[in-house]
């Protein structure tokens, strides 16, 4: 079952989806789930349950917005390239700061796949002392226009 926090980033309003999976024991290490450039809460499917259980930590899994079932995009919004460092540098920490993750005295750690793993990278870049580590699958170093003329394509 996925819940609802309420963001501002840039003084645009953002209702994102997120849910806790894994353990509940507070105590546990945390792992903050950033999905594929096309992905979600619900496209992870048990991934992060599993992998979260298997570890015993907890996990957070949230779609950004323009995602899932986020705030939608305007159909005519272009995102610059710098959309991923927008993501890790202003929608991230507000999203963490809204569903109550301090990550202060708790690092979290990060686990992004894809744009999940390029916006964990620059987040860790920007704010290493706020992350416990970070794993990667398949980050992006660079976006290429034709990625992205295809992805706006489908």
């Amino acid at each position: 079952m996925t819940s609802v926090a309420q963001i501002s980033v840039n003084d645009r309003a953002f209702a994102i989806e997120y849910a806790f999976v894994g353990s509940f024991n507070p105590g546990a290490p945390l792992i903050v789930f950033l999905h594929e450039g096309l992905g979600s809460v619900a496209m992870w499917r048990d991934f992060p349950s599993r992998l979260c259980e298997a570890v015993g930590a907890r996990g957070l899994v949230f779609s950004r917005p323009g995602y899932g079932k986020s705030s939608a995009r305007p159909h005519d919004e272009k995102w610059d390239v710098d959309f991923m460092h927008i993501q890790a540098r202003d929608v991230l920490p507000a999203f963490l700061k809204a569903v109550g993750i301090d990550t202060t005295p708790h690092k979290p750690w990060l686990f992004g796949h894809s744009d999940g793993g390029s916006i964990a990278l620059i987040y860790a870049a920007l704010f290493p002392h706020n992350v416990a580590g970070v794993m990667v699958a398949a980050p992006h170093i660079f976006v290429e226009d034709v990625s992205v003329e295809r992805i706006a394509q489908t």
